[in-house]
């Protein structure tokens, strides 16, 4: 909360509000300067990240890569509910849960319609639920590459991509 009163205060010089002028107080700077090194060293974290794909006869195989992501590039799915978009190789976009790492969609406006009328412990509930029959699955961890070739997203569903080969 300080750094807010700090930057608010350098709103206020430099636009007028306050009558000083001169250098910036070695306290601005050296705030400014913590944020850019937050910023800089922010570390990766690893998200397994998973999707149980289907086929018409209702056989289920539970697929999953490790990405990196960053805090910071975290995005709102709901409430407080965080959640991460990428584009895939295909040059789709998708976007994952941050907490269990589940792909829950192929847009951030697709996603946040599909939970617009939910409450944030439905849409919990609804997440470990499907983190926990991952969980009690088989899993095939691939490769990056291996997991975007393996799935296509269409719609707010994932498709099985008829090129993955086991």
């Amino acid at each position: 909360m300080k750094n807010l009163f700090n930057f608010g205060a350098a709103l206020k010089r430099i636009f007028g509000s306050e009558k000083k002028s001169g250098p910036v107080p070695v306290q601005d700077s050296a705030v400014a300067s913590s944020l850019e090194n937050d910023a800089a060293s922010e570390a990766p974290l690893t998200l397994t990240i998973w999707t149980i794909e289907r086929n018409r006869y209702a056989a289920a195989r539970a697929l999953s890569t490790d990405v990196e992501v960053y805090l910071s590039e975290a995005v709102a799915l709901c409430e407080d509910i965080q959640g991460y978009v990428f584009d895939t190789p295909s040059g789709e976009s998708v976007v994952v849960e941050a907490r269990t790492g589940s792909l829950v969609g192929h847009t951030l406006e697709v996603v946040r319609d599909g939970v617009r009328e939910m409450t944030k412990v439905q849409l919990n509930s609804q997440l470990d639920s499907g983190k926990k029959e991952f969980n009690r699955m088989k899993k095939h961890e691939l490769s990056n590459d291996e997991f975007w070739k393996a799935i296509r997203m269409g719609g707010a569903e994932t498709e099985v991509s008829q090129e993955y080969q086991e």
